[in-house]
C-alpha cells in the first residue's frame, strides 16, 4: 500500500512540475493582433477561362459612435483615395488600385496576369488585398476560380 501511495505522490509531483514549467509569462505578443481598420467587401469569385477576372471591392470605415442607439447603430463610411495593392502567391504584385469617393475599386486582370498560362476549370488563385489606413496595415484574402 505504501508503494502505491508513493507512486501516486511521485506521479502527482511530476505532473505539477511539468505544468509549472510550461507556464511562461509573456509581456507582449510576437505578432500583435489588431482589428482591421476597414471593412473590406469583395465580390466576384468564379470566371470563365476565356474571360477577364473582375473583382469588385468596397472599403468602409465602421463608425461605432452610435452603437448603443438602436435607431442609428453602426454607420459605414466609404474610404476614399485609399491605396490598395493586390498580390497573388503572397509576393507577386498584380495591381495597384485607389478607391473612389464611394470607397470602391475594381480589379480587372487576365488569368495570365494571375500566373496561369492556361486556365483549366477548377483552378484557383488566392489574391491578397493589402493597404494601410490610419497607420494600421490590413490584408484581406480572396480566392478566384476558373469555371
Amino acid at each position: 500500500m505504501k508503494k502505491i501511495s508513493k507512486l501516486y505522490f511521485a506521479l502527482a509531483s511530476l505532473i505539477m512540475a511539468i505544468a509549472f514549467q510550461s507556464c511562461v509569462d509573456a509581456d507582449e505578443l510576437t505578432t500583435p493582433n489588431v482589428a482591421s481598420p476597414v471593412l473590406v467587401l469583395l465580390t466576384g469569385s468564379s470566371f470563365e477561362s476565356d474571360s477577364k477576372v473582375i473583382v469588385n471591392s468596397k472599403f468602409l470605415e465602421l463608425d461605432k459612435t452610435n452603437i448603443l442607439d438602436k435607431s442609428i447603430g453602426i454607420d459605414s463610411i466609404p474610404v476614399a483615395n485609399l491605396d490598395i495593392r493586390v498580390f497573388y502567391n503572397t509576393t507577386t504584385e498584380v495591381a495597384a488600385l485607389t478607391t473612389d469617393d464611394a470607397g470602391s475599386a475594381i480589379l480587372d486582370v487576365t488569368w495570365q496576369e494571375l500566373g496561369l498560362s492556361t486556365a483549366a476549370p477548377g483552378t484557383q488563385v488566392r489574391l491578397e488585398f493589402t493597404g494601410t489606413y490610419k497607420n494600421i496595415p490590413f490584408r484581406r484574402y480572396h480566392s478566384v476560380q476558373v469555371k
